[in-house]
């Protein structure tokens, strides 16, 4: 049951790793009207209350120089294993993402990596969901590698957690079913 738990969970971040097409627009902004308290839009979600976690995910500071290419690694340092884990985070201006590499990472055995790339929107988002798998283990090492291109107007920047719609925050979901939210240690991105 909580096996069956888990992948509806995890099947709701997959629906919002979906890439969106050219076709859909976003939802109109309501007018607040005589109102005495602001109300909150379906975009401006809350982050759900999670348990805090020992947990770390390290983001590499790459230096680079404008328009060239370059990559940074993204390590994990869990403490429990895990049934899912959400990464949206959002890079400075001028940054495009390439690609994302699994190869060599704890997530490589995992069939079901969807990633989502809005180079646009300055972000991108990666969901591990084991599903037939057994969960990701309590294994430090490589989560990932991020390859990019600066622009050549780009700017340094940071590189940090982000809200991705419909409600992918930082997080990953532990072997009890509950989210956890693991301690970010964003990057930092110095163009020369």
């Amino acid at each position: 049951m909580k096996r069956m738990i888990a992948v509806v969970l995890a099947l709701g971040l997959v629906i919002g790793c979906q890439k969106k097409t050219e076709t859909q627009q976003a939802a109109p902004t309501p007018v607040p009207t005589n109102q005495t308290a602001p109300q909150k839009t379906a975009m401006a979600r809350e982050k759900p209350i999670m348990r805090p976690s020992d947990t770390r995910i390290v983001i590499e500071s790459p230096t680079v120089a404008k328009g060239a290419k370059g990559s940074f690694k993204i390590t994990y340092y869990p403490t429990e294993p895990a049934k899912a884990i959400v990464v949206p985070l959002s890079v400075p201006d001028g940054m495009t993402i390439d690609s994302l590499s699994f190869k060599g990472s704890v997530l490589d055995y995992l069939a079901n990596k969807p990633v989502r790339i809005d180079n646009e929107g300055h972000k991108f988002l990666m969901a591990a969901i084991p599903v037939t798998e057994p969960p990701i283990p309590a294994k430090q090492g490589l989560l990932m590698t991020v390859f990019f291109t600066m622009k050549s107007d780009a700017t340094s920047g940071a590189i940090q957690s982000t809200f991705i719609p419909p409600g992918n925050f930082l997080t990953y979901i532990d072997t009890a079913s509950a989210g956890v939210e693991p301690n970010l240690e964003g990057g930092q991105v110095t163009v020369k």
